[in-house]
């Protein structure tokens, strides 16, 4: 059995955890290729090195390191300072990631001096926070806040809203590590509230998992699966998958401590097989170890040491000091059981110096307890006795630091039964209330019920009637359907007759122009062939609007603005010179058909008055014409030219003019309007009248 996990961690060692998988890889590959080719612009080199970096450095921390190196290198050569500071950041995660915090404060540091130089506050606000995460790492949890509140500070003054959320939840966790858990939650809770203001979902599922902690190391145990439950919930929405993995894992933890070892174990299963999924290789190791831990309390050893000794391999072979201690611990429980005793001590004694590496005390503790009994069972009872005494140190230390925890737990444990309390209360007096709200709803449920029968029965009676009526409706019906079909069919005829009148019509009048066009062309007497050109132009104008009947196929209305523009190219178009400017304005306007043929009239007669008396030859000519609706029913008609105008003593109502009389018996007995004339600038008339 032995050499099957010898065998396996050989496996694991041998293809050194490739944590990129290979479609990904091959896209870092390819985009390594553009970083390094000189003759890429140095805007696309960056992109490229940037993409580089910040798809290793959070799952494989040495290829991280590689590919941030070279794109801070790179960065210093350019202008562009925003790249350089995210370079910088990137470097000092790999180098704190790998556990080269010298090197990593020294990168921090750089960073930060960079960005203040070029006032770059994005870049300010993250790399205090990044000092703030690595003097935590190294235990100097007071310099690591004052570093976050500075990121606080700086994201506050300038609105960085996600750097201000991030050095929240840093605040919180350090406050929570410290055993300052009343601050904690006050911080979480701040944190919460900002985010919900400013719609920062992301961050969530993380303030969440912490107030989980927090509620787990007071023991509010319901408490914390509530919140690690939510934690998961926003993973899942957000579809973050490592958030997800952290938050399943930490609801197995609470299982553990709740001895519920079943439900503890489908926890992990499921976090390592998103974890697997996903390959993240970090998770994976910590996952598999709890798992390790589980079927240890259970019993199993043989499955317990197949976990570890994965897990352990993860560890080490990707250099994770992070948890690395504890899995040494359960290693060696392991094995302690298995009676296994120069393994059991080998474990003890890795967990121990690296536990005194970093001053956690408690692993310190059981790894000195430990290595104790393993010395003890080999006789050696000189360093036995040695590591009893270390075990003593340890124990009283965290005792101390648990007896202070203890009165805050109770603090925060009463708090919460106030809460409770209070919540109870406000339940009682909510299911009173609902239990009143539930009566009245029993007897309005009683009065639906009588008004429903009432209802149904004069339903029933309407029914009757309405089939009754229905019936005799459809008699009715399919009498008025054969009287509408003949009617409809004699529509229909009438219809089909009127287009033919109208054509036949229109047709005739073309006949009647022809003859008067012809005659009028074979007659050398002046004044006949004027009379005959005349009444053929009169004839062309009653012949445009049977003819725009016929196209519209409406016989009740005509758009008079069409009808004149047809008239004006009729009448104007043939005299036009390019100087001249011939108009008609306004909108479309339909007007009653003889209203229509009268206005039509009406502007024949001025046109060809205007032609005859109001220019020389050489004048420029100018006619406009307008025709609108200025009321509900009024419609105004006006015709201006820019002629000599007419005669002084001229009276519309009394000349002799048949044009001009033919204008004002059409505007005053057929349209029933009111004319004027003016000689203002030319000749004018306006005709208002009231349209059917």
């Amino acid at each position: 059995m032995k050499l099957i996990y010898i065998l396996i961690a050989l496996f694991f060692t041998t293809t050194s955890y490739a944590q990129v998988d290979q479609k990904k890889q091959r896209a870092i590959d390819s985009s390594h290729h553009v970083a390094i080719n000189p003759k890429n612009s140095i805007d696309v080199r960056l992109k490229a090195y940037k993409y580089c970096a910040w798809k290793t450095i959070y799952v494989d921390f040495n290829q991280g390191l590689k590919h941030s190196i070279a794109f801070l290198e790179f960065a210093k050569t350019s202008s562009d300072y925003k790249m350089t500071s995210k370079a910088y950041h990137y470097l000092g995660h790999s180098q704190m990631m790998l556990g080269l915090f010298d090197e990593a404060s020294k990168t921090l540091q750089e960073g930060l001096d960079n960005a203040i130089k070029n006032n770059y506050h994005n870049g300010i606000a993250e790399l205090n926070g990044d000092l703030g995460n690595l003097n935590n790492s190294l235990g100097n949890s007071e310099l690591a806040l004052a570093y976050h509140y500075k990121s606080l500070e700086h994201s506050q003054t300038y609105n960085l809203r996600i750097e201000y959320a991030r050095a929240q939840i840093n605040i919180g966790e350090i406050y929570e590590a410290q055993g300052k858990y009343k601050l904690s939650i006050e911080t979480f809770e701040e944190a919460l509230n900002y985010c919900h203001i400013n719609k920062l979902v992301g961050f969530k599922s993380s303030i969440y998992e912490s107030l989980g902690d927090i509620n787990l190391s007071i023991k509010e145990y319901k408490t914390a699966e509530k919140n690690y439950t939510t934690a998961v919930d926003y993973a899942k929405r957000l579809n973050n998958n490592n958030r997800l993995i952290h938050s399943l894992n930490k609801l197995g933890e609470l299982h553990i401590v709740l001895n519920n070892l079943i439900t503890a174990s489908a926890y992990f299963k499921q976090a390592l097989h998103i974890a697997t999924t996903r390959k993240a290789y970090v998770s994976q190791a910590k996952i598999r170890a709890n798992l390790a831990h589980t079927y240890l309390l259970q019993n199993d050893t043989r499955s317990a040491l197949e976990y570890i000794s994965l897990a352990i391999n993860q560890f080490e072979n990707l250099k994770i000091k992070d948890d690395l201690d504890k899995a040494y611990i359960i290693a060696a429980n392991i094995y302690s059981k298995r009676n296994q005793i120069s393994e059991s001590h080998n474990y003890y004694q890795k967990a121990y110096h690296l536990a005194k590496e970093s001053n956690l005390l408690q692993t310190l503790k059981l790894a000195s307890e430990g290595l104790a009994l393993t010395h003890e069972k080999r006789g050696d009872l000189l360093n036995s006795v040695k590591y009893h005494k270390e075990f003593n140190t340890y124990n009283n230390k965290i005792r101390d630091e648990e007896d202070i925890k203890d009165i805050i737990r109770l603090d925060l444990q009463d708090t919460y039964k106030q809460k409770s309390f209070k919540d109870s209360i406000n339940k009682v007096n909510e299911i009173k209330q609902l239990q009143f709200e539930y009566n009245k709803k029993e007897e309005r449920s009683k009065l639906k019920n009588y008004i429903a029968i009432t209802s149904i029965l004069a339903l029933i009676l309407i029914v009757l009637c309405i089939t009754y009526y229905y019936f005799e409706n459809k008699k009715t019906a399919a009498v008025l359907a054969a009287k509408n079909k003949a009617i409809k069919a004699a529509l229909k005829d009438k219809e089909i007759l009127l287009k033919e009148v109208h054509h036949r019509v229109k047709n005739n009048m073309q006949v009647v122009s022809s003859i008067l066009y012809l005659k009028s062309k074979s007659t050398e007497d002046d004044v006949t062939k004027e009379a005959l050109s005349d009444s053929k132009k009169r004839i062309d104008a009653m012949q445009l609007v049977h003819q725009k009947m016929y196209q519209k196929g409406n016989y009740q209305q005509i758009d008079v603005l069409e009808y004149f523009n047809d008239i004006v190219n009729l009448l104007l178009k043939p005299i036009q010179s390019p100087e001249d400017r011939f108009e008609v304005h306004g909108k479309v306007l339909w007007l009653d058909v003889e209203q229509a043929q009268a206005l039509g009239f009406i502007l024949h007669e001025l046109i060809a008055n205007s032609i005859k008396h109001a220019w020389r030859k050489t004048d420029q000519k100018q006619v406009d014409i307008r025709a609108a609706k200025t009321g509900t029913n009024t419609i105004t008609f006006n015709y201006t030219d820019n002629g000599e105008g007419l005669p002084e003593r001229f009276n519309i109502e009394t000349t002799k003019s048949f044009g001009m009389k033919l204008v004002y018996s059409l505007s005053t007995r057929q349209l029933l309007g009111k004319i004027e004339t003016n000689n203002a600038n030319g000749f004018a008339l306006n005709i208002t009248f009231n349209a059917r």
